[in-house]
């Protein structure tokens, strides 16, 4: 049981940490309109972001080949 809880902690800690980055910096890679968005719509991206951190990891590197 313990080992589970350190696991789901460790996924939910690296996941804010992604989501805090991705809401001020990643997310514009896939959509510029998001560069112009204010606070509250950072804020609010965060907790779907830190969920959903592995996938929009994977897409995120997969933009960046795209671009180099």
């Amino acid at each position: 049981m313990l080992t589970a809880l350190l696991v789901l902690g460790f996924y939910l800690g690296l996941g804010l940490l992604f989501a805090i980055w991705f809401a001020f910096a990643g997310a514009k890679r896939f959509d510029p309109v998001v560069a112009g968005a204010g606070i509250r719509f950072k804020l609010l991206i965060i907790p779907g972001a830190a969920a959903l951190w592995p996938l929009l990891l994977l897409k995120s590197l997969r933009t960046q080949g795209e671009q180099a």
